[in-house]
């Protein structure tokens, strides 16, 4: 209870303080603001000149990279099996990030620091940290390492750089192998579905007899070409037919008699009696023609004509089986007209037209045949193609799966754009006078303040007793 009028009593001498200030000479609060001002100031400038000679010296590497802002793109067409296309837009498109913040954030990382100073056996704190400038509207990134030694400043920024680069194509690797692994999880699916439809294929063949499409195409063209082939032979039967005929109307003869009658003159025996049976018949013309039929010559040389027809009717049944006067004596002795050749024309013919006849007959019986397989084989090479589309769609998808995944191995910085050194580190030839210049500022600011609060003590005497006067 004795404490409360206490306080009023403190404020009330603060107050007096306050306005009317010491009870100082003029002359002497002078010399003690000068005193004060100058010892405010010495004490500054002391300290600036401390730090001057003290400060240890300061070497800055300058590097600038860039960030293209183009994007890359890839395309793939497999032979009409599938298709795959790859493509990374600018890093710049989106408004919303800007890779070069992200850049930032990750050359400032402690993970990129520790790296950078391990290259250079340092402890992680002795690198230090590089400031980092972006200019508005570029793609420029600009940095800036201390050091005390020229040397140590641009081996330290060039371990930044090879430290960032490591950094970034580590995430590169590790962001292409866990979209790779995505992708691998639908592709043994797209796997299963071609080997099942492979499968599928190879049963359907085993069970038909029917290896591709390829094989039907080929049976409908070779019933074609047996087709093509029978109306080409017939045409030739045909003209065959007709030059038979017209040698038998010319001879007179059927092909089997103008057989029979080469058989019979290509016998020497049958030749020789033919021979003697034409001088007979000739003598016996010409003595019938002198003398009487009861000439002794005329009977003798009918008897001897007789015997000799009597020889050539036997022979001819001997050689042919049969007789046929008539037949017989068509051949002729000298062959003047050819009738020999003739005949083993009208022989040929007929042969040649048997022989396609027969060739005919077996055309007809093949043709019957592909047909009856080609009308079997329709349903089922329907079928076969449609599993042949089954299946190249499932290689198709799973082709382009692959081609994907491949083309993005390709496309490696479609998540962390690509980074070129536009200023290699520079080797600093002279120190960095920026920190004696803020000092030399600092102090200037400090002694300016300094007076300035030496000089508002000095005029607050009337100024207070205005202010409490208007209260």
């Amino acid at each position: 209870m004795m404490t409360k009028p206490a306080a009023p009593s403190s404020l009330a001498k603060l107050k007096h303080f306050l306005v009317t200030g010491s009870k100082m000479p003029l002359n002497r609060r002078r010399w003690v603001y000068i005193k004060t001002a100058l010892g405010a100031l010495a004490l500054i400038w002391g300290l600036v000149g401390l730090f001057l000679l003290l400060a240890p010296p300061r070497y800055v590497s300058k590097w600038t990279l860039i960030l293209p802002g183009a994007g890359a793109g890839a395309q793939v067409s497999l032979d009409s099996i599938g298709h795959a296309s790859s493509s990374s837009s600018s890093p710049y498109l989106s408004s919303a990030i800007d890779p070069r913040e992200n850049y930032k954030a990750l050359a400032s990382s402690e993970v990129l620091l520790a790296a950078a100073a391990s290259s250079l056996s340092l402890a992680p704190g002795e690198l230090g940290k590089p400031k980092l400038k972006l200019p508005n509207q570029t793609g420029l990134m600009e940095f800036s390492l201390v050091s005390r030694d020229a040397n140590s400043a641009q081996q330290k920024a060039w371990a930044h750089y090879h430290a960032l680069q490591r950094l970034l194509e580590t995430l590169r690797e590790d962001e292409i192998s866990q979209r790779e692994n995505g992708i691998k999880l639908g592709i043994e699916g797209f796997a299963q579905k071609v080997s099942l439809s492979q499968q599928k294929i190879l049963a359907f063949q085993s069970e038909i007899g029917l290896v591709s499409l390829d094989q039907f195409k080929e049976l409908a063209l070779t019933i074609e070409r047996l087709r093509h082939k029978r109306v080409t032979m017939v045409a030739k039967q045909q003209g065959m037919l007709a030059s038979r005929g017209q040698l038998q109307a010319h001879l007179a003869l059927s092909p089997e008699q103008a057989a029979d009658l080469l058989k019979l003159k290509n016998d020497q025996l049958f030749q020789q009696l033919l021979v003697l049976y034409t001088d007979a018949t000739t003598m016996l013309a010409k003595f019938g023609g002198q003398y009487g039929n009861k000439h002794p010559q005329v009977v003798t040389q009918r008897h001897q004509q007789q015997t000799l027809f009597a020889s050539l009717q036997r022979r001819c049944q001997h050689l042919l089986g049969y007789r046929d006067d008539e037949l017989m004596l068509k051949l002729s002795a000298d062959d003047l007209d050819s009738r020999a050749q003739l005949m083993q024309q009208l022989l040929n013919l007929s042969t040649e037209v048997q022989g396609l006849t027969q060739e005919i007959a077996t055309l007809d019986e093949q043709i019957a045949n592909w047909n009856d397989r080609l009308a079997h084989s329709n349903d089922d090479a329907a079928k076969l193609e449609d599993l042949h589309r089954e299946h190249q769609l499932a290689t198709a998808v799973f082709t382009s799966a692959l081609a994907k995944m491949d083309v993005g191995k390709a496309d490696i910085y479609s998540a962390y754009p690509l980074v070129q050194l536009l200023a290699a580190p520079s080797l600093p030839l002279k120190q960095d006078p920026m920190h004696k210049l803020l000092a030399l500022i600092g102090g200037a600011l400090s002694s300016l303040m300094a007076i300035g609060g030496l000089a508002a003590l000095w005029i607050r005497k009337p100024i207070m007793q205005r202010i409490v006067t208007k209260s």
